[in-house]
């Protein structure tokens, strides 16, 4: 029996590192067996979405679809942010007619270098004009300044050309434009303007104007106004103040 007993010491004694090896593994294959059991018993959870928030019935509708250029484009500003306009004459303007807006005050407004230079550059063109129609130079610049705001006005831009705002009649055959809703005489230069500003102020309802001094600016601006030549109101007054003010009958006696 003691032999028995010694045998078995001397095995253990021997194989004591095998023998708790293969006891760790079994009891961590027992310890797995039972997780898994308990496991499969355990009722299955499902994890439930959010509640959804209510919306109200009109957040509901389906949004129409956006146009992807426009979301690409920039925003346009409502009329609230947009800027004032600046007022700009416009002799084909109804607006203009009835807040009696004077020529010779929007001139006042452009940059005095801007009127000088203009001046300089008709004058010789003036003259020219003064020789072969009778009309005083004076008054051809004049007339070009306060209807063409010494050039800066839409319709003396290039591409219209009109200084004058000289309006079509039935007898125009040239090319036209349209401004405030009313047809205008459009020409390929500046100096086509001045030449129709010429003849269109000595013949027909105007012809009688030529028997007048190529001298007497006050003469012809007082006729231009009473025969109509412009809707604005004291044509006359504001040619004879731009002549004076900027001295230019001294060109009448060239």
């Amino acid at each position: 029996m003691s032999t028995s007993t010694d045998k078995v010491k001397g095995y253990f004694q021997r194989n004591w590192f095998k023998i708790g090896i293969a006891l760790i593994l079994v009891f961590i294959a027992l310890k797995k067996d039972l997780s898994f059991r308990i496991n499969l018993n355990s009722p299955v959870r499902l994890e439930q979405p959010p509640p959804r928030p209510s919306t109200p019935a009109r957040q509901q509708e389906k949004e129409p679809t956006r146009e992807r250029y426009t979301e690409n484009s920039n925003p346009q500003p409502t009329a609230q942010e947009l800027p004032a306009p600046t007022e700009r004459f416009d002799f084909s303007s109804a607006a203009s007619s009835r807040r009696e807006i004077m020529a010779i005050d929007l001139l006042e407004e452009v940059d005095e270098g801007t009127i000088r230079a203009y001046i300089q550059r008709f004058a010789r063109v003036a003259a020219s004009e003064q020789k072969k129609f009778g009309i005083p130079a004076s008054i051809i610049i004049a007339n070009a300044l306060l209807h063409s705001l010494a050039g800066t006005s839409e319709m003396s831009e290039p591409g219209a050309n009109n200084h004058f705002a000289i309006p079509c009649t039935h007898d125009w055959q040239g090319p036209q434009r349209t401004f405030g809703g009313k047809c205008y005489r459009q020409y390929e230069n500046a100096w086509t303007s001045f030449r129709d500003h010429s003849f269109y102020i000595t013949t027909g309802a105007f012809a009688p104007l030529r028997q007048l001094s190529d001298t007497d600016y006050k003469g012809w601006a007082e006729a231009l106004e009473k025969a109509g030549f412009s809707p604005q109101k004291n044509l006359a007054r504001q040619l004879i103040r731009v002549i004076e003010k900027y001295r230019l009958a001294e060109m009448d006696k060239r």
